[in-house]
């Protein structure tokens, strides 16, 4: 006989994979038929990635072509010329947007100095509208541009960051707005003989 509680965690991530599995077909559906292009049937789908973390209860999609780098809490996507980054990660566990939006802003704009801060709302990320700014900086020479969203739930801070050059192609900027569409947070599941980070 099951156990109760591994029958339980069995139905939260089928469900969690189930969500991120519409959030595919979202992303497939906005690849192949966004932008201006008088032919989007021509167009194929991009095989997609599904990547789970269940001790940080972090969930994505993200296409095959895109490479990716795990260090610790922080997993970098990088589009295959790299004209576009995306890095998610979950810093505290704990909620606390406001510090770790202030963080990010103050590593940013030293990173990419000069820089600053061109814009300060909400953003989508995933289902959600989240605390976020956007700003312009250098980098070796070459202007870019970096956007950051933070969330939280009531287990963990959550933060993304999109870099770009400062005219990224209209590709790239669609399938990157795709894996922020697809972004699912859920309750941790520390792994067996290992605390939460």
């Amino acid at each position: 006989m099951a156990d109760p509680n591994t029958a339980a965690l069995r139905r939260r991530r089928l469900g969690g994979a189930v969500l991120l599995l519409a959030g595919i077909v979202v992303a497939v559906v906005v690849l192949t038929t966004g932008g201006d292009d008088p032919q989007p049937a021509k167009r194929k789908p991009l095989p997609a990635r599904i990547v789970s973390v269940p001790p940080l209860g972090l969930g994505f999609a993200h296409p095959t072509s895109w490479k990716r780098k795990v260090q610790r809490r922080v997993i970098g996507l990088r589009s295959p010329e790299g004209s576009v980054v995306v890095f998610l990660s979950s810093p505290v566990a704990r909620p606390a947007v406001a510090e770790v939006l202030a963080g990010a802003k103050s590593e940013l704009l030293k990173q990419f100095a000069p820089a600053k801060v061109v814009h300060q709302g909400r953003e989508p990320l995933g289902l959600r509208a989240v605390d976020s700014f956007e700003l312009l900086g250098h980098d070796k020479g070459k202007v870019v541009r970096a956007l950051e969203m933070v969330d939280s739930t009531p287990y963990r801070t959550y933060a993304v960051t999109v870099v770009t050059g400062a005219k990224p192609s209209a590709q790239r900027l669609r399938e990157a707005r795709a894996i922020i569409g697809t972004v699912r947070f859920s309750k941790p599941v520390p792994t067996a003989g290992r605390t939460q980070p």
